[in-house]
């Protein structure tokens, strides 16, 4: 009795779990129930259908997966509801019900309906125009595909509208012009394309609008100045081109159309809104110069024009009035910064970039004002001097110094004063001396980069303490001795780079403890030893494996073929004996075609990873796409080639050169598809080349020179336009047709028979007697064709007689002037004799 007049209960956060209880069917006066945040599973039951009281509904943060006859179901019955929050849950599939027809109640009813964070799929309904009076929907964080459907457009009494995080395609619907309600709208993250619509300057309720992250392309309408109560707008990551076309928009704080195709110059008015605090136009095509009148924009608070076109000097007048500036970036530009040696900016940043531009040979003074900074790049500016002390004692976060002209050694101790360090980039400098054990001592330390220095000594052996590092880059210096154990206690380490050293000893059996590990590359070292089996056993993550030119020795372990995630394999110039494993096949990584700009998928590499194809060099980032590469040339390896090998269809380059390889080349190599390089030269290979070779279409590089390869080079589209293709198969003396001069038996032509001269005729004679033989056999051949003809058919003899006799007059001329002719060529020829 008590249960049945109980009209309001919260049962939010406490943990509950299991199907929605059976007792709340008795709670028929219920108007609000809220089970949010909870571990409710199951089936979301149809009795809840039966409350003709309910007016709000909080299912969401549960772990529901289904609604018992769909949610048209659930919404026909319920005529009462107002709100229905399902967000975060696992609804998935068919959930939306299939019914098309939604009752007339629940149609001007309905104000409010969430369904975002759950995995519907398939296209979005377009019954969802017909809740009239619908003023909220959510269905962001779903997996619905194909375009918007045009009637969402007839929410006339919609105000907000999120869409986000879905697979959308297709053109934004034109009809959004008429949600003359809306207040916010998110189409961010999604696959939508086309023109931003003009109707959108129709908007006049607008505060939010944000389309990032999609396929737009065309101009930012000009109508978007007509949005006066707009606050935010982000258009970031689309194609969208063309001049940036607003600056009265007086409400906007935030502005990001940062990674477009805009041009043309920032405009002067931009200047004018007051109320901006955050403004983002990297990674365009801006140019020109900064009009002075950024610097009256008081509110700004962080400002981001990197990585543009723009030219011309930044100086005091751009910063007035920017007194709350936190961050501050205008990196990769070709802005020169030029203020006084004793400005004191009215501000105190928290991130400054200005990588890439010119700022003088020193560091500016105003820099040491900025005791607040936690992030400071100053790359590739062109800075000389030694490592400035003046930053011990700050907050920093990141700090960016690489590709300068800093010399010197580190300073011992500075690296106990920067405890809150993550990041350390030095690389491309002038830095010498060892590296200082204090670098040990920041244990949040995420990524140390100090590649491509003249550092010197032994590597300290301290870093067990550092269990966050996750990059080390310690590659082309000068150091020596052996590689840290205490490398293998860093818990979190992806990418250890110690290429281009003069390091000597084993690998630690530390390093099978980095079971992270993505990148290891000790290439261009003095290691020695067998490479180790738990390579293969413990590095389940490896993408990148380079030991190339050390004294390894011993064969290859086959346990390396458990590295099922690995892209780039290079083990040459070694001492390496042995045979090719067979279980290379089980590479699968390498067994898959891709793209070759498909994205790396595997922990932030935050680092390059050096790797040598032949004729090239390649540089891989982590904002590159990984080549799939096998190196395995100058050792010591016999045996066959394993047919196992073809498998690796997704290897752009294979060299087993200078090798001791014996056999024949397998027949169908031609199904690695994705060869760009291939090398076999310089081993004993023999037998033909396959012709399935020439199916390769992408191979541009062949190398088989020095083998014992016999019989016919084949012949093929791709194989006609490879690198220098007579050095592609010189050393084989066997081998025969194109592109060696060398012809294969039966190239030859036919050889003709010698013409007699016995009778001492020339070649004028010889030309006689072919125009007798031509003229005798056309008389015979016209001859039969016409008399043969006549024989056969009565109707064609009458037709040839008529004819013959109107022209025989003038046949007999023309055969009497052609026959003096040659009687007189004939006597010529006879006299010259």
């Amino acid at each position: 009795m008590f249960l049945s007049k109980v009209q309001v209960l919260y049962l939010g956060g406490n943990m509950l779990s299991g199907p929605i209880p059976n007792i709340l069917q008795n709670m028929t006066s219920l108007r609000k129930l809220s089970l949010f945040w909870n571990n409710l599973n199951s089936t979301i039951p149809v009795w809840l259908n039966h409350h003709k009281s309910l007016v709000h509904l909080n299912l969401a943060l549960n772990q529901f997966d289904n609604i018992e006859g769909g949610l048209l179901s659930m919404l026909n019955d319920a005529c009462s509801l107002k709100s229905l929050h399902l967000t975060f849950n696992a609804l998935r599939g068919e959930v939306l019900g299939s019914n098309q027809t939604l009752s007339g109640c629940i149609v001007y009813d309905l104000k409010s309906l969430s369904l975002g964070g759950n995995e519907i799929g398939g296209n979005m309904p377009s019954w969802f125009g017909q809740l009239k009076s619908l003023k909220y929907l959510s269905l962001d964080s779903n997996s619905f595909y194909g375009p918007i459907p045009m009637s969402l457009g007839k929410l006339s009494s919609l105000e907000v509208l999120h869409l986000s995080n879905n697979h959308l395609n297709g053109p934004i619907p034109m009809s959004f012009g008429q949600l003359s309600s809306l207040s916010t709208l998110d189409l961010s993250n999604n696959h939508l394309n086309g023109p931003i619509p003009m109707s959108f300057g129709q908007l006049s309720s607008l505060y939010s609008l944000d389309l990032s992250n999609n396929h737009l392309n065309g101009p930012i309408p000009m109508s978007f100045g007509q949005l006066s109560v707009l606050r935010r707008l982000y258009l970031s990551n689309n194609f969208l081109n063309g001049p940036i076309p607003f600056g009265q928009l007086s409400s906007l704080y935030s502005l990001d159309l940062s990674n477009n195709l805009l041009n043309g110059t920032i405009p002067q008015s931009l200047g004018k809104l007051s109320s901006l605090k955050y403004l983002s136009l990297s990674n365009n095509s801006l140019n020109g110069a900064i009009h002075e009148s950024l610097g009256q924009l008081g509110s700004l608070e962080y400002l981001d024009l990197s990585s543009n076109s723009l030219v011309g000097i930044f100086s005091e007048l751009h910063f007035a009035n920017l007194s709350r500036l936190k961050g501050f970036s205008i990196g990769s530009t070709n802005l020169s910064w030029k203020v006084k040696s004793d400005w004191i900016p009215p501000f105190r940043l928290e991130g400054i970039n200005m990588s890439s531009c010119n700022i003088g040979s020193q560091f500016p003074r105003w820099l040491q004002t900025q005791t607040e900074v936690y992030l400071l790049d100053l790359s590739n500016s062109s800075i000389s001097g030694s490592f400035p002390t003046w930053l011990q004692g700050l907050s920093l976060y990141h700090l960016d110094l690489s590709m300068n002209s800093i010399s010197g050694q580190l300073p011992p101790n500075i690296f106990h004063r920067l405890p809150a360090l993550s990041t350390l980039r030095l690389s491309n400098n002038l830095l010498n001396g060892s590296i200082p054990n204090s670098l040990c001592k920041v244990e949040g330390l995420h990524a140390l980069d100090l590649s491509k220095n003249q550092l010197y000594g032994e590597i300290p052996d301290c870093w067990r303490d550092t269990h966050w590092l996750g990059l080390i880059n310690l590659a082309f210096n000068r150091l020596s001795g052996h590689i840290p154990s205490s490398f293998g206690q860093t818990d979190s380490l992806i990418s250890l780079h110690l290429n281009e050293n003069a390091l000597s000893g084993e690998l630690p059996s530390t390093l099978q403890n980095s079971i992270h590990l993505a990148v290891l590359d000790v290439g261009e070292n003095k290691i020695t030893g067998n490479i180790p089996a738990w390579i293969g056993e413990r590095l389940s993550t490896l993408r990148i494996l380079r030991l190339r030119n050390n004294t390894f020795s011993g064969s290859i372990p086959s346990q390396l073929c458990k590295l099922s995630a690995l892209q780039i394999m290079d083990l040459a110039q070694n001492n390496l004996t042995g045979r090719i494993p067979r279980c290379f096949c089980n590479l699968t990584s390498m067994t898959a075609e891709k793209d070759v700009f498909q994205q790396y998928s595997g922990p932030s590499l935050d680092s390059t990873a050096m790797e040598p194809i032949p004729r090239l060099y390649l540089e891989y980032t982590k904002n590159l796409r990984l080549l799939d590469n096998m190196d395995l040339s100058s050792n010591k390896l016999e045996g066959f080639i394993p047919e196992e090998i073809i498998v690796l269809n997704g290897l752009r380059g294979l060299n087993l050169s200078h090798n001791r390889l014996s056999g024949e080349i397998p027949k169908k190599i031609g199904n690695m598809k994705s060869l760009e390089h291939l090398d076999l030269s310089n081993n004993h290979l023999v037998g033909t080349i396959p012709q399935s070779l020439a199916e390769i279409t992408l191979l541009s590089h062949l190398n088989l020179s020095n083998n014992n390869l016999s019989g016919r080079i084949p012949t093929g589209n791709q194989l006609q336009v490879i690198e220098d293709p007579s050095s592609s198969y010189a050393g084989n003396s066997q081998l025969c047709g194109t592109p060696l001069e060398k012809k294969c038996p039966g190239d030859d032509p036919p050889v003709q028979p010698p013409t007699s001269n016995i009778h001492g005729e020339d070649e004028d004679k010889s030309e006689r007697f072919w125009s007798y033989f031509v003229i005798v056999l056309g008389y015979g051949t016209g001859f039969w064709a016409v008399i043969g003809t006549l024989i056969l058919k009565k109707n064609w003899r009458v037709a040839y007689f008529r004819f013959a006799d109107n022209t025989k007059e003038w046949m007999l001329m023309m055969i009497a002037v052609k026959a003096e002719r040659l009687k007189k060529k004939m006597r010529r020829t006879n006299s010259s004799e």
